[in-house]
């Protein structure tokens, strides 16, 4: 299971991004699927963080809280 240490939101965007692509999904359809907006999601991809965001990974940072994402690969290895 591949995995990608988080020290800012913005990191997270790259990894929904290739994860969505790499199950062949499309923006539009796991918006709709989420039930948000298309633009919502490109933002997120592109890491365009909210405050409240930027206020969550300043805390777990000074704190030394580390994150790290774990994601299933397309072909199902856990």
């Amino acid at each position: 299971m591949p995995t990608v240490q988080v020290r800012k939101f913005r990191d997270i965007g790259p990894v929904i991004k290739a994860v969505r692509e790499s199950r062949a999904v499309r923006q539009e359809d796991l918006a709709e699927q989420l039930a948000f907006s298309r633009d919502y999601l490109i933002d997120l991809e592109k890491g365009k963080g909210s405050l409240y965001m930027t206020r969550l990974f300043r805390t777990l940072n000074e704190l030394g809280i580390s994150v790290t994402l774990e994601y299933e690969t397309s072909d199902g290895d856990a």
